[in-house]
């Protein structure tokens, strides 16, 4: 079974390291890892990029990828604008499209790097979105169905709140107001780190104070480790932990799949509470 990306590779000719590490640490900022010492006759230097790695390898013959290419992920729009600007001051190409640049690394592959979205805006489901909202819940949860606490809810059902990004949809959140609690019930960025999951987390909590809720709850699985880094970077706390529970829930949901992020088995319930 694959549990996820170890590393990604890109090729550079005999000799390149010294122009690897100007380019990949110096102008990038990635640092660099010691290579096992067993590899290191091979030639070619590895870097850190977030929770991976970037390897340049060395190849001969050499030949420049002009299409394959790895993407490197900036927090922030202004920092990838900084980075664009350092870049085409170094020499190297800079092409924009979107949230996002392609440049070339010294050896000439191509290599992307993108931002959020500059501007994410949270709105309220429209009714006549109920169709395409419905589709986005089947697609990324097998069945619009959920089960919380013992209960069952129709996401497609409830509240909801949508958010746009270069004028497209981009994200959905569905929600429950209960007394005096406010609850999380899903979240769905369509687009990765374009931060649109912390906006859409940020409005469901402008709504739960709109409507006078003291507190914003959710339940999640124990494999759910990005939402994890997330609702805890948005000041949730764990509050509850209900193990096995989703054993309960399969006998009521049977797509509820063994394993999911990671290849993590999926077998208990985290709740996270946040006060407003």
């Amino acid at each position: 079974m694959i549990a996820g990306l170890d590393h990604v590779q890109v090729a550079a000719p005999p000799g390149g390291e010294d122009a690897a590490r100007a380019f990949y640490a110096e102008l990038l900022g990635l640092p660099e890892i010691v290579k096992p010492e067993r590899l290191r006759a091979r030639g070619g230097v590895w870097f850190q990029c977030g929770d991976h790695q970037l390897h340049v390898g060395v190849e001969e013959p050499f030949a420049p990828a002009r299409k394959a290419h790895p993407a490197l992920a900036v927090p922030r729009s202004a920092e990838l604008a900084v980075l664009a600007e350092r870049l085409q001051a170094a020499g190297r190409p800079v092409a924009w499209d979107g949230p996002r640049i392609y440049t070339e690394d010294p050896f000439g592959n191509r290599l992307e790097l993108l931002a959020p979205h500059a501007e994410v805006v949270v709105r309220a489901l429209a009714e006549d979105e109920r169709p395409w909202a419905a589709a986005v819940l089947v697609e990324r949860w097998g069945d619009d169905l959920v089960v919380v606490h013992g209960r069952e809810h129709r996401l497609r059902e409830l509240p909801a709140l949508v958010a746009e990004a270069g004028g497209e949809r981009a994200g959905l959140a569905t929600y429950l107001l209960g007394d005096g609690v406010c609850e999380l019930m899903s979240l769905d960025a369509l687009t990765v780190g374009g931060g649109v999951g912390g906006a859409l987390l940020e409005a469901v909590a402008d709504v739960a104070r709109a409507t006078g809720r003291r507190r914003l709850r959710l339940v999640t699985t124990n494999d759910n480790l990005p939402g994890l880094r997330l609702y805890q970077r948005h000041g949730f706390r764990l509050t509850a932990l209900r193990p096995g529970a989703l054993d309960a829930a399969r006998a009521r949901k049977p797509q509820i799949p063994a394993a999911g992020h990671a290849g993590i088995p999926i077998r208990d319930e985290l709740e996270l509470e946040r006060g407003l």
